[in-house]
């Protein structure tokens, strides 16, 4: 008596098992796209923590 006899763990395919191949090279490229532009975030932060590290050691060298 189960609300959805259909769904049994045995019946469901996974989400990529369900696309067709063009629509998962589609989602690879999109997560990949995405992945890229998480990278390029990660590196901005990275290069501005740098720059203001530097800045910071360059102050303190001067001033002594």
């Amino acid at each position: 008596m189960a609300d959805n006899e259909d769904d049994l763990p045995g019946q469901r395919a996974g989400f990529l098992a369900r696309l067709s191949a063009t629509e998962t090279i589609i989602v690879a490229i999109i997560a990949m796209v995405a992945l890229a532009g998480l990278m390029l975030i990660g590196k901005d932060f990275y290069m501005k923590a740098k720059s203001e590290h530097f800045a910071a050691e360059k102050q303190l060298t001067s001033s002594s």
